[in-house]
């Protein structure tokens, strides 16, 4: 029995969607393959070449910030004229139609339907026939839209090829959301690898001191208000056996802060071995220095003092954020008058004579910045009457601290990096 033109042309049909079936079968092994997003992206582009027998493919992925669909993968002959290049808003052409409506969409002539944006031909000389688009949805969360275009070896696309395309885009969209989840969790492992590795250098240069020198007892603490900050101490021996106290601000939080007061910090202790007994030229000469940092240059806020222990006196200058206070018989003396500017401009030293029982604190703004639920600031009026009261030791001193400020923040937490150092003299 003779076949007809007919029937071969079903039979051609049948075989087809018989191949095409196998061919989705092994496709989620295909694209569950890799977990880059770029490579993934690519290979579904390649797949709907493939199985729809297209002439062009394209993938837009949704951007949530701005409601853009961004060309990711566009293969075909205009495809590198599309990539990375040009975006599409919500309701515009076929793929913002889609993406707006969450529907799939066949057009089997582009330019006599209104919804069809011809821009992108324009742009890059491809005349588009025929158009089968469908959103990628994960859970009802809109990732894309993928297109096939202008069929090959036929007028256009049919019913079964849309249906073909849809169980496509359904595996296409989990394979694309497994990525995207890989990805952020990388972004997320680089981002706390840098976190560790920028908080390991901000320990070894900033740790925090308790410690007893000759007849000196000192304890210092930063604490950032996120895992790093700002806001540097450091306590060291100069080279006269005196007793270095520095107390330091760049204004600046985060990792950029963290790392950029490791480097003040570090210079600052190699200085201390060349001019640690004047803090004037000590404070003058880390300016210098740091000037060839733009980073870090005009915006260091220093309090450095020099302890000799024997004299039981205390010298120091105080650029700006500190608030040095004098401890005496449970009573506190703000040092206002050692902060600048002077008049002229110039630093100022100031020398204050220490008395068995004195505390010398010194705290950071930070602390004197924190807001409680009520955005009421902590101020330094209550700093000076909580250091009213019996403190055992330097160490004492800066946990209770601590203690009183995270009361009185409560669920708002510190919001501000903070430095404290305490000392006293037997």
């Amino acid at each position: 029995m003779q076949e007809t033109a007919s029937s071969t042309h079903d039979l051609a049909g049948l075989e087809r969607e018989v191949i095409n079936l196998t061919k989705l079968v092994n496709i989620n092994s295909i694209i569950n393959s890799t977990l880059d997003i770029a490579r993934l992206l690519t290979i579904i582009m390649e797949i709907i070449k493939e199985i729809m027998e297209t002439e062009a493919s394209t993938l837009l992925l949704y951007e949530e910030a701005s409601r853009d669909l961004v060309f990711k993968v566009a293969l075909g002959e205009a495809g590198k004229e599309l990539t990375e290049k040009y975006r599409v808003k919500m309701g515009q052409g076929i793929a913002g139609w889609v993406a707006e409506q969450r529907k799939p969409l066949l057009v089997n002539d582009a330019y006599q339907d209104r919804r069809f944006d011809p821009m992108f031909d324009h742009v890059t000389g491809f005349i588009t026939r025929a158009i089968l688009c469908t959103p990628l949805l994960y859970k009802g969360k809109l990732l894309g839209v993928i297109q096939a275009i202008n069929p090959l070896c036929r007028q256009g696309f049919g019913m079964e090829d849309q249906r073909l395309f849809m169980v496509f885009a359904e595996q296409a969209s989990l394979a694309v959301q497994n990525a995207i989840y890989f990805q952020n969790a990388l972004e997320e492992e680089r981002i706390r690898s840098e976190l560790a590795s920028a908080r390991a250098i901000q320990d070894s240069l900033v740790p925090d001191i308790s410690e007893v020198a000759d007849n000196v007892r000192i304890s210092a603490r930063s604490v950032s208000a996120r895992e790093i900050g700002g806001e540097f101490h450091s306590i060291f021996r100069t080279v006269g056996g005196m007793i270095g106290v520095a107390l330091g601000d760049i204004h600046e939080k985060g990792i950029p802060g963290g790392l950029h007061a490791s480097i003040v910090s570090g210079a600052l202790r190699s200085l201390s071995l060349l001019k640690g007994d004047s803090p004037l030229g000590i404070v003058k000469t880390l300016d210098r220095v740091m000037e060839g940092h733009a980073a870090v240059s005009g915006r260091i806020s220093i309090f450095y003092g020099v302890v000799d222990p024997a004299a039981r006196s205390l010298r120091f200058v105080n650029s700006g954020i500190a608030y040095p206070i004098l401890v005496r018989n449970n009573r506190g003396h703000y040092l206002r008058f050692g902060a600048p500017p002077v008049d002229d401009g110039t630093l100022k030293l100031v020398t204050v004579k220490l008395e068995p029982g004195d505390f010398f604190v010194v705290i950071s703004d930070g602390i004197i910045k924190l807001k409680n639920s009520g955005g009421k600031q902590l101020g330094l009026n209550r700093i000076m009457k909580f250091l009213q009261g019996d403190f055992l030791n330097p160490e004492y001193v800066i946990e209770s601290m601590l203690a009183f400020a995270d009361e009185y923040v409560g669920d708002v937490g510190f919001r501000e990096d903070l430095s404290i150092i305490v000392f006293s003299v037997d």
